[in-house]
C-alpha cells in the first residue's frame, strides 16, 4: 500500500508505515477467519464500503471504530514505550 497523506486542519498528515502494517495484519486476520468484508461489517455494525475504504487506505477509522475492528477479529494491540535512542 503506497504511503498516503491526508490534510487535517490544513496541514498534511502522513500515514505511518506502522499503521499500514496494522491494516495488513487485520486483512490477513480476516482472510484467516474466512470472513468477507460484508460479514466483518455486519459484526462491527458498519457499511461494507467502510471496511473496503479502511483496507485500501481511503479512510482511517476513528479510535473507537479501530477497536471495534480489532474486537470483531479477536485481535488486540500491545502498546510499547519507544526506547530513547529510537525517538526522532
Amino acid at each position: 500500500m503506497p504511503l498516503k497523506s491526508y490534510t487535517y486542519y490544513n496541514k498534511p498528515v502522513s500515514i505511518p508505515k506502522d499503521y499500514e502494517r496494522l491494516v495488513k495484519i487485520l486483512i490477513d486476520a480476516r482472510f484467516a477467519q474466512s470472513l468477507s468484508q460484508e460479514s466483518l461489517a455486519h459484526k462491527i455494525g458498519c457499511a461494507t464500503s467502510l471496511i473496503h475504504k479502511w483496507e485500501t487506505g481511503k479512510r482511517i477509522p476513528s479510535g473507537f471504530m479501530l477497536m471495534c475492528w480489532l474486537d470483531a477479529l479477536n485481535c488486540e494491540i500491545e502498546i510499547k514505550k519507544i526506547p530513547q535512542n529510537r525517538l526522532p
